[in-house]
């Protein structure tokens, strides 16, 4: 009880404290001067009748001055509480008006451009900014096209996300950029979000170096082990025996080899040097062309492939070699984990998303995906147990290679699943061309 009534003495101190409580003490100053005017100079009643007037007049002067005092004492609470926060983030925060003056910059934001909030503060920067030393780096990140490179990651018109590197300090920053807005949505200035990757994105490059590295190394004497069993396979006629333990041993170092392929593979999608050479193509011939390459494997695990679709005709705009890896992936994951005598179904259709899309769908009769690995499936190395079980072979790079193919395609992948049923991946590509993105970046989600 006696902490609520200090708390109320407290609030109460805060308010007469309060600029506004100013006003108020005028107003009943003026309250008391015109009451003994009237009472001197005027009759009794009026007197009264004018103080009573003046009463009414100052209490709703009081409760109005009373309620702006506690207004203006909580929005400078939750400034102070945004402050605060902001203050305290691991992310460099820029707020700035639209004349790019830096309104507010936090301690990360210091850090990152080295530079200090009060040498920055109430500062125009312009581009003729990167010219000071002290506003080199705050400059390349409000003013992005003058970094080294700026990748525009942005999905969407607001907000804006770009990856940024600087030469001098070499530095990898990820920036958001949102408006601030009023009641009628002018815009009032901009906050940006500034977070350094550079370290992490060393290691991961220098990770990549590795795997590349590693996998060149691996991939030469492989090969010539395969080529040294296929001559042995050969030569040995004769000795049948002989010939399926070579053929064995064969078939696990292609699949090796093919795991050292996808390390290549995956190494350079990150690095940025996959390379994608586009061209028109019909998309039922093109499919039917991929059916022919994995009709083989599936004949030999007793599996039927059918091409429902394959009469209509689709224009698209793809790189043949690359999506022609995603659908040799996906049917030989269709075919390999399917059950002796299933079947493999490839269909098409057409839909509207953002625009015209074509959705390819490859459906199998299989062993299926639990359902908690549904959410990791296209996450690098993941593979689920079931899957392990089945083939123990495998690197877990395979969709996450093609959710980067399709997405470079400017389409998206997605799998429908259900355990000891079967599973159906789908793809969809544009129909206008102008939906194929000009550059691609690494989709790790």
């Amino acid at each position: 009880m006696l902490r609520k009534i200090g708390q109320v003495f407290e609030n109460l101190g805060n308010y007469l404290r309060s600029p506004q409580i100013f006003s108020l003490f005028v107003v009943f100053a003026l309250t008391v001067v015109v009451f003994g005017i009237n009472f001197y100079f005027a009759p009794t009643l009026l007197a009264v009748v004018t103080f009573l007037v003046f009463i009414a007049i100052a209490f709703i002067v009081t409760n109005g001055y009373l309620m702006l005092a506690k207004l203006s004492r909580e929005i400078e609470a939750k400034n102070t509480e945004f402050q605060t926060a902001i203050r305290n983030l691991k992310d460099g925060i820029i707020i700035y008006d639209p004349d790019f003056k830096i309104l507010n910059l936090n301690q990360a934001a210091e850090e990152i451009t080295e530079t200090r909030a009060e040498e920055v503060v109430g500062k125009k920067i312009t581009p003729q900014s990167i010219n000071d030393p002290k506003l080199k780096i705050i400059t390349q990140v409000l003013f992005p096209t003058l970094a080294l490179a700026a990748t525009d990651l942005s999905k969407s018109s607001w907000p804006q996300t770009v990856r940024i590197e600087t030469a001098n300090p070499p530095l990898k920053l990820y920036t958001v950029l949102d408006r601030l807005t009023d009641e009628r949505k002018k815009t009032t200035g901009f906050i940006k979000v500034v977070r350094d990757e550079t370290r992490e994105r060393d290691i991961v490059e220098s990770k990549g170096e590795f795997v590349s590295v590693a996998a060149h190394q691996l991939r030469t004497p492989l090969t010539a082990l395969n080529w040294s069993l296929e001559d042995l396979n050969n030569n040995l006629s004769d000795k049948p025996e002989l010939q399926e333990k070579l053929k064995t041993s064969s078939g696990l170092t292609e699949r090796m080899i093919k795991i050292v392929n996808d390390l290549l593979e995956a190494a350079k999608i990150e690095e940025g040097k996959f390379g994608y050479k586009f061209e028109d193509t019909e998309l039922s011939q093109f499919i039917n062309k991929i059916i022919s390459y994995v009709e083989p494997i599936a004949t030999g695990y007793g599996i039927s492939v059918r091409f429902n679709d394959g009469k209509q005709k689709y224009g698209v705009r793809i790189d043949p070699d690359r999506l022609g890896m995603v659908l040799s992936n996906i049917l030989d994951n269709a075919i390999r984990y399917n059950t002796k005598g299933g079947s493999v179904t490839v269909s098409l259709e057409e839909t509207q998303n953002r625009g015209r899309f074509i959705k390819i769908k490859v459906s199998d009769t299989g062993i299926g995906i639990p359902e908690e690995d549904l959410n990791q499936i296209f996450e690098k190395f993941h593979r689920s147990q079931n899957a392990i079980q089945a083939e123990p072979n495998g690197s877990g790079l395979g969709l996450y290679i093609a959710k980067n193919i399709v997405k470079r395609h400017g389409g998206e992948i997605g799998v429908e699943s259900a355990l000891g049923r079967g599973t159906t991946f789908w793809l969809t590509l544009p129909l206008d061309k102008a939906l194929v993105p000009e550059k691609g970046m690494v989709y790790e989600e």
